[in-house]
């Protein structure tokens, strides 16, 4: 199992040419949020925000809209309820994270639904969280999706999978992601968190004990739909984004006890900017 290291975010951090504009560095969708877990949807999409991602656009309920303006003015709100504009949003982006904070009721399932069938073939999507329990309780199938990344914990792997976690070798990974979904990604959250795809299997030493609390997943959605916005769907991104979470994640634990993700996401500017450079 190959070990991802620090040279991977050089190799994928580049400095911003100075006649960009917004329109080239992604147009992200964040699908989140419910009733009580409004926080997952303000953590993801301001991970996304804080990478540098040019537009980002969430839907959620209208009745997290003014916590999420207030905490992320960067982004644009859109009512998940209307499936006329969930439709239109699903169409205009290019990577659509679905899952943090949606919960497990009949609306995740059509909404997991209505992103299978409008995506368009270069569209990324991101599965995370609550998508992931929907998708193993109803058997959706995802072997449409050209660009999928799942981002599992191991309880959720195995749910999905059918492998209880002391049977998640690589091997049994490898064959389950094959018959779930083989044109998938998949980041196997953990100690020492995995990466799957058909072309290998990789693994970050970084992370740390101070990473286990609640959010710590949805910033890392946030992240990666960032880092795919503006650098492109490769396993090279996804191993870049995974491992400046954790990177920064240990920078922190170094003084404070517990990693606090909207402390983790401040500072998401400062490191692209060394590994930029």
């Amino acid at each position: 199992m190959e070990k991802i290291n620090k040279s991977i975010l050089s190799k994928v951090i580049k400095a911003r040419n100075p006649e960009s504009y917004k329109g080239n560095y992604g147009r992200i969708l964040i699908i989140a949020g419910s009733l009580p877990f409004g926080g997952a949807a303000i953590l993801s999409t301001s991970a996304a925000v804080h990478t540098g991602a040019g537009l980002v656009t969430v839907l959620t309920i209208p009745e997290k809209f003014t916590a999420m303006n207030t905490a992320v003015p960067e982004a644009m709100t859109l009512d998940y309820n209307d499936k006329e504009e969930m439709i239109d949003a699903i169409v205009k982006n290019n990577v659509i994270v679905v899952g943090p904070g949606l919960g497990t009721s009949p609306k995740t399932e059509e909404i997991i639904d209505t992103v299978i069938k409008n995506i368009n073939p270069d569209t990324t999507v991101i599965m995370d969280a609550s998508a992931l329990t929907v998708a193993a309780e109803k058997s959706i199938d995802l072997t449409s999706i050209d660009k999928l990344i799942l981002t599992p914990h191991q309880g959720e792997w195995a749910r999905l999978s059918g492998l209880d976690i002391p049977e998640q070798t690589p091997d049994n990974n490898l064959s389950a992601l094959n018959r779930i979904a083989p044109k998938a990604v998949l980041i196997l959250k953990k100690h020492h968190s995995e990466i799957y795809s058909s072309e290998e299997v990789l693994q970050i030493d970084d992370g740390n004990p101070g990473m286990a609390t609640g959010g710590m997943g949805d910033t890392l959605t946030g992240i990666l739909a960032g880092f795919i916005g503006q650098f492109g769907f490769s396993l090279e991104t996804i191993s870049a984004g995974l491992y400046l979470h954790s990177y920064i994640a240990d920078k922190i634990n170094k003084t404070d006890y517990v990693v606090l993700p909207s402390k983790l996401i401040s500072k998401i500017p400062k490191y692209m900017m060394k590994f930029s450079n």
